[in-house]
């Protein structure tokens, strides 16, 4: 009877705290909430956009206040399909979904209407999505294209594919996994409850190791690398003191800059050239496939690598290179190989120009993020308007 009681007061409390959280609704926990809302389970290809959505969202530290729409086939601020109308598709992760950015700011959107050279007007449809690698890109064509009338499509790779493909078949190729990710999906977004004890293990988690773990093991590298007798090593700092002051850098809160100011960072932030970054083979395969699958349809395909973080944007500017831009680069002598038309977006940095004039790329990326701002999306959007002139002749 006291197990039963201990059990029954657990719930009560559980219940309390769930009504608690819903009317007290605090801001960081609402606008992670808000992201759940318009994303659902979808067994396929795990996560998709709800249809029919619209909402406003607002970051919890007043960084960006965004309308958020979709329509009825679950597409990020795309008007209701018009298959009458030739199409131009945008597919890929957040970047090309356009987080951080309302509707009519994404470049996807500014390609509505476009007309070509035959005075042809074309529709845009935005089938990204957060975290989307190339196998689940793969498969929601495979079930969009033929619902649609695409004539051109672009396609967005990430740097981060490689971790998106690991995480897409760690849950689809174990039926176990895949069952655990559906029901914590579904329970956060209808639990306020466990969606605050979800966020708090994963801030936790994620700050613990970039606070921490992160600057002690480059401090142990760069230890082993002053200690070396190998002189081929590169090492970033030359003295123990050098390493000292810059560890302490790592543990210090930065001041924080005037708006828009030119990023800096160390001298070893950037490099001539970098290793090639190791590339799953299902991103490969996959990637084949959406060629293949336009093909199949007639459909124009270019591809773009995009500089996703301000480091690669600013190393670009200085004609150098940045480790986040290795699975770019990788990927870059893949298409190469296999004849596809591509653009490397990184050949363009010297566009993103501040409103004095000076190569800057801090206007074009959210603060702390490597997501575009509305005149990142802008940037974008100019030179895609350009390609799309060229290839619908």
């Amino acid at each position: 009877m006291k197990v039963i009681r201990f059990i029954l007061s657990i719930f009560i409390v559980l219940f309390l705290v769930e009504i608690i959280l819903r009317i007290i609704k605090p801001n960081a926990l609402e606008f992670y909430r808000l992201q759940k809302q318009f994303h659902t389970y979808n067994d396929d290809y795990l996560v998709d956009l709800e249809s029919d959505i619209d909402i406003r969202l607002k970051h919890f530290q007043g960084i960006f206040d965004i309308h958020f729409s979709t329509n009825e086939m679950g597409f990020r601020g795309t008007d209701k399909i018009n298959n009458l109308m030739p199409q131009i598709g945008c597919i890929g992760d957040s970047v090309t979904m356009g987080f951080g950015v309302s509707d009519e700011d994404t470049f996807c959107k500014k390609l509505n209407y476009f007309k070509d050279k035959q005075g042809n007007v074309y529709q845009s449809i935005n089938l990204g999505v957060d975290a989307y690698g190339p196998s689940a890109i793969e498969r929601k064509l495979k079930k969009q294209l033929p619902e649609l009338n695409i004539k051109l499509l672009l396609y967005f790779p990430s740097n981060g594919d490689d971790i998106d493909e690991y995480n897409f078949y760690s849950k689809m190729n174990n039926k176990l996994s895949k069952l655990l990710f559906k029901y914590q999906f579904l329970a956060a977004k209808y639990s306020y409850l466990f969606l605050a004890f979800k966020v708090t293990q994963e801030q936790l988690f994620f700050r613990f190791r970039e606070t921490f773990v992160f600057s002690i093991e480059n401090g142990i590298y760069n230890y082993k690398c002053i200690s070396s007798e190998k002189k081929q090593l590169n090492c970033p700092y030359t003295t123990y003191k050098e390493l000292y002051y810059s560890l302490l850098q790592d543990f210090k809160r930065p001041k924080k800059a005037p708006k828009d100011e030119p990023p800096h960072f160390e001298e070893n932030e950037c490099q001539k050239e970098n290793d090639e970054h190791p590339i799953p083979s299902s991103v490969y395969d996959s990637t084949r496939n959406i060629v293949q699958l336009a093909e199949k349809r007639k459909i124009k395909l270019v591809i773009f690598l995009a500089p996703i973080d301000i480091e690669t944007a600013y190393c670009s500017q200085l004609g150098l290179n940045h480790r986040l831009y290795n699975y770019s680069k990788t990927l870059k002598k893949f298409l190469v190989i296999e004849k596809l038309d591509f653009i490397d977006l990184n050949e363009y940095t010297y566009l993103m120009k501040d409103s004095q004039e000076r190569l800057n790329p801090r206007p074009y990326y959210i603060l702390g993020d490597g997501h575009y701002t509305k005149m990142g999306n802008n940037w974008v959007y100019e030179i895609i308007k350009n390609k799309a002139t060229e290839v619908l002749q």
